[in-house]
């Protein structure tokens, strides 16, 4: 009786949709890095500039070698190279706290909060 059960848990569970990376379900936000801007924003196109504590898969598209993508907040220091141009996938806890994003090439600051409580409007 159990093994009836069990088996078509599992085909039911093969039939589920998987999307192509190794995270699913998990909220995206695209970091883009070109010689002129550096922008983060959500899945739906939306500049961030505040989040919830979560983890995130960034999706980090770096189209310049002048330029990179710098990320630093409580327990978080993540670059890409200068000289390179890639497209590159982090998956980061980002816990309560300020974080800045910017080109270590470019003056300038980009900061965004994290705060528990409902998501921002």
């Amino acid at each position: 009786m159990l093994r009836p059960l069990l088996a078509a848990a599992f085909l039911g569970a093969l039939t589920l949709p998987v999307s192509a990376s190794s995270t699913p379900g998990l909220p995206e936000l695209t970091a883009k890095v070109t010689a002129r801007s550096i922008s983060l924003t959500t899945s739906n196109g939306q500049r961030v500039d505040g989040l919830q504590p979560n983890t995130y898969k960034f999706i980090v598209k770096d189209l310049t070698s002048k330029q990179n993508f710098h990320l630093v907040g409580p327990s978080v220091n993540r670059r890409t190279k200068v000289p390179a141009k890639a497209t590159t996938t982090w998956t980061i806890y980002l816990r309560p706290g300020t974080y800045t994003y910017r080109s270590d090439k470019r003056p300038g600051l980009r900061t965004f909060t994290v705060r528990p409580g409902p998501p921002p409007g």
